[in-house]
């Protein structure tokens, strides 16, 4: 797990890009975003981090939202899979899996699954 960070360019590009953080699931490089957004975040929101994931080779993508995806977001993650798999997570799903005592890694993995084998970014696990 890699905290988050920040990349800065020249003085006149401050900051470039933030990181809210990474981790390493089965070989592979997971960066996270998350909101705290009011709304459900549509495909325009998920397309910044969806850049940044792509822009990196091998690197996948999760994104973490308190509020939710629209059915634009979802699908957006969907078409973009032969680019890298890009996994959609609710923060009550990360509440609901440490209540139920299902580690984090686990909860993720499925999310995967969901996500690679099914085409469904949104993989609903609890």
């Amino acid at each position: 797990m890699h905290e988050s960070f920040t990349l800065t360019g020249d003085e006149s590009q401050g900051m470039v890009e933030q990181i809210d953080g990474v981790v390493q699931i089965d070989g592979h490089v997971y960066l996270i975003e998350v909101k705290w957004w009011k709304d459900r975040l549509g495909p325009g929101e998920v397309a910044q981090h969806q850049v940044r994931v792509f822009n990196r080779g091998h690197a996948r993508g999760i994104f973490i939202s308190v509020t939710g995806y629209t059915d634009a977001a979802i699908q957006s993650c969907r078409e973009s899979l032969h680019r890298a798999p890009f996994v959609l997570c609710e923060l009550e799903e990360i509440v609901r899996a440490l209540e139920a005592d299902l580690p984090l890694p686990d909860l993720l993995k499925r999310k995967i699954d969901g996500t690679v084998i099914h085409k469904q970014p949104l993989t609903k696990i609890l």
